[in-house]
């Protein structure tokens, strides 16, 4: 592709850039599949409190929320989208994904006005095409899918833009004299404050511009003023976000560090072209020194001449810009890690500095012949090959991530702190109080089906039907942690006459009352393989009233068109709550002195965990084929961990006394704290046994508790 561009003849040229342009609406198409596919209408982490939240108090008439800070930002030209997304799309947050796209199909326009303004030969004007389908293929690369996809995050992309397009309208005012370019820099210049913190930035930089272009003091006491007055206005009872770093500090204790974060953070987008090879890292790193290097050499040779390259000076203070925002993430950041600098979400002003050089790189390709100019077709087509590979990753099916944040939306809406649950889409559950309003007057997702009314639903009585039966299993119940009224269910319901699974499970106790609520479309491979392809969404999880362990329930599926089968299902006996926890010796109130004789646990987790002040005991000890027992002497009240491989099918715990039946444990990548408080187990002590008979992949267990 890239040679055949060199070729003198036309209609080489014309099928080279005709594959081009194919390429580069493959690279904005892949990236627009990949915002369907990961589209949810589930408030994600920040949305939160910076949407849903922010939503709910200028709802009220609050108008200081518009101002009010998110971390270290103020965003209110992203609030103005979640604004109008709630009051025009009913929060479906849809409208969001479009805006971030629509946003980046914005840069890559300006982008080609800015090439445009390029004087180039007219037999140079296919070449310069070549440069801007470059542009926007890089634009839309995946590596930033996190700010592509995610509904609260346009403020990451307006915080690139918004400068650029100041910096360039006020390169514009400098040949033309109609004061109404000028004044729109000057409110690009303003906006850029609204986008994102780094955004103040954007008219101190301005000035300085104007200042080496040799403006009238009028136009630089003009931009000087507003830069004060916004930089004063900004950080008035402005307060720093806890838990961050400082740059000062940073520049003392970890100098090194921070000038490698800011490496990281501007070669990221190479990151992700060449992780997969296993040199990512490097190649961001020496990706970043090349940029620092080149843009080193241009800012030199404008220097010496500025006002014979007002163009070129735009984009290296829009250069400035992205670096200076790199160093001020560094401080804030660094503390988290180096590995931080190549979040997803970084990768927008990374791409959008690079852009800018390859624009400053322009003319000295423009202007090339023969060989060189083949040489760097040559470079631009190596690196959208490489940027090909992880663009395909926009395919990627999510929906099991996405089913995950539907489960933790469930749980906000009935109010049962399932910390588990919620981790999928919120730090902790305090966002149920923070969600508490819109809850009440279901806005966003809360007014949406199957959310809407879910809390209301409970207790309330439903007629009998006459529905098919379904098939249906309930694979678990465990006590939710943190709120005892509530089992959390999973398992798989499926109709096989009509080949129907539930967006919807219902439970109901003997008297018709609505027990429990759950969602259906979970991804069960294993129910597919067992039942056929169109059970493979079958799968369902959600919540039921702890008062029915033990008694049987009927189950309803049920569609946005109502219930379509109904079965009974037998409820188990509930011994223990889990929740996700680190294990420390002092959360452990079993100790080694708590085994019986007999236990076949002599190895160890996958990992080999070795815990300070813990023993760990697992059926890991050659191999995942190993099998066994341990049996312990517990009290009600007791804690202790355990962690299990990623397939749990023969993993078991039985509770002497007769009342339990053999359960099954949960599965457990990481180490869960099981809680064994139930009311139903015995008074006094009992013995468990922790069984393990799976012989196949993943199929191993392991406990850790304390060595006293």
């Amino acid at each position: 592709m890239s040679g055949a561009v060199a070729l003198p003849k036309h209609s080489a040229r014309l099928s080279s850039l005709t594959v081009l342009t194919a390429l580069t609406a493959l690279f904005v198409l892949l990236a627009v599949i990949g915002g369907f596919r990961g589209y949810s209408p589930v408030p994600f982490w920040d949305m939160w409190k910076g949407y849903v939240s922010f939503l709910d108090q200028a709802g009220t008439g609050d108008w200081s929320a518009w101002w009010a800070q998110h971390n270290e930002h103020r965003i209110v030209l992203a609030r103005l989208f979640f604004w109008a997304d709630l009051n025009w799309f009913g929060g479906a947050g849809w409208f969001l994904i479009i805006v971030n796209y629509l946003l980046v199909g914005l840069g890559a326009t300006l982008f080609w006005r800015i090439l445009r303004d390029l004087a180039v030969p007219p037999e140079r004007t296919a070449a310069r095409y070549v440069l801007g389908l470059f542009i926007t293929a890089w634009l839309f690369f995946w590596s930033q899918n996190e700010n592509l996809t995610w509904g609260f995050q346009s403020q990451f992309i307006l915080a690139q833009l918004v400068p650029l397009a100041a910096l360039y309208t006020l390169y514009r005012s400098l040949s033309d004299t109609r004061q109404g370019v000028f004044a729109l820099a000057c409110v690009f210049g303003v906006a850029s404050a609204g986008a994102m913190a780094n955004g103040v930035l954007a008219l101190p930089l301005m000035t300085m511009y104007l200042m080496l272009m040799g403006q009238s003091r009028t136009r630089i006491g003009l931009l000087g003023a507003l830069s004060a007055l916004t930089l004063a206005l900004y950080f008035h009872n402005y307060s720093s976000p806890a838990g961050h770093g400082s740059l000062s500090t940073a520049l003392r204790q970890q100098p090194l560090d921070l000038m490698r974060y800011v490496l990281l953070y501007l070669g990221g987008p190479f990151n992700f072209m060449l992780r997969s090879m296993g040199v990512g890292k490097g190649a961001a790193q020496l990706a970043g020194l090349f940029f620092l290097a080149s843009s080193a050499w241009f800012a030199a040779r404008a220097l010496r001449a500025p006002r014979q390259a007002p163009m070129a000076l735009a984009l290296l203070f829009f250069i400035a810009y992205i670096v200076g925002t790199a160093v001020g993430t560094a401080g804030g950041r660094l503390i988290f890690g180096l590995d931080q600098a190549l979040s997803n979400r970084y990768t927008t002003p990374a791409l959008m500095a690079w852009a800018a050089l390859v624009v400053l790189y322009a003319p000295f390709i423009l202007s090339r012949r023969g060989a060189p100019q083949r040489i760097v077709w040559g470079v631009l087509a190596a690196v959208l090959t490489l940027m090909l590979p992880f663009q395909l990753q926009a395919l990627h099916s999510r929906t099991d991530e996405l089913f995950e944040r539907s489960v933790g939306a469930l749980a906000i809406e009935m109010r049962i702190k399932d910390k588990v649950e919620i981790s999928h889409v919120y730090l902790d559950v305090d966002v149920i109080a923070i969600s508490e309003l819109a809850s009440e007057h279901q806005r966003s997702v809360f007014g949406m089906y199957p959310f809407q009314g879910a809390r209301a639903q409970l207790g309330r009585t439903f007629a009998p039907r006459a529905l098919p039966a379904c098939q249906v299993f309930l694979d678990s119940a465990v006590v939710v942690a943190g709120d005892v009224r509530f089992l959390r269910v999973a398992g798989w319901l499926f109709e096989p006459t009509a080949q129907s699974a539930p967006h919807v499970v219902r439970f109901l106790d003997a008297d018709g009352k609505s027990v429990g609520y759950a969602l259906g479309g979970e991804t069960r491979d294993d129910v597919a393989t067992a039942v056929g392809k169109a059970a493979r969404h079958a799968g369902y999880r959600g919540y039921l009233a702890a008062t029915q362990a033990g008694n049987s329930v009927t189950v309803r599926g049920e569609g946005p068109a109502g219930p379509f089968c109904q079965s009974q299902v037998n409820v188990p006996m509930v011994a223990y709550a889990y929740s996700p926890m680190t294990p420390t010796a002092r959360l452990s109130s079993v100790g080694v002195g708590a085994i019986l004789p007999g236990n076949t646990w002599l190895g160890g987790d996958y990992d080999k965990s070795v815990l300070p002040g813990m023993a760990v005991y697992g059926s890991f000890i050659h191999s995942d084929a190993d099998v066994g027992s341990i049996s312990l002497r517990l009290t009600r009240g007791d804690k202790l961990f355990y962690r299990s491989g990623p397939v749990a099918r023969s993993q078991s715990l039985e509770i002497e006394g007769g009342a339990f039946p053999r359960l099954a444990l949960p599965v457990a990548k990481d180490w869960v704290l099981l809680d064994f408080s139930g009311a139903t187990l015995p008074q006094g002590s009992f013995t468990i046994k922790l069984t393990d008979e799976g012989k196949g992949w993943g199929e191993w267990s392991a406990i850790a508790i304390s060595k006293q």
